[in-house]
């Protein structure tokens, strides 16, 4: 799992699920991890990072400069 804040994710094996943005990705090694935002939503929370996978990179990522 390669999170990075600003990556837009959804729920995996569900169909149509909302989306989210990665707001921090800091919890991921010790944790397991990530935070996120709904788009509808205006309160982030912590969720399992292995349920969600990335729908649309950061496009200010380093490795993408």
């Amino acid at each position: 799992m390669n999170f990075q804040a600003g990556d837009l994710v959804t729920l995996k094996d569900y169909p149509g699920a909302p989306l989210a943005i990665v707001v921090s990705a800091e919890c991921v090694p010790m944790f397991n991890r990530i935070q996120i935002q709904f788009v509808d939503s205006s309160r982030p929370e912590m969720v399992a990072a292995p349920q969600w996978k990335v729908v649309s990179r950061n496009e200010n990522r380093p490795e993408d400069r």
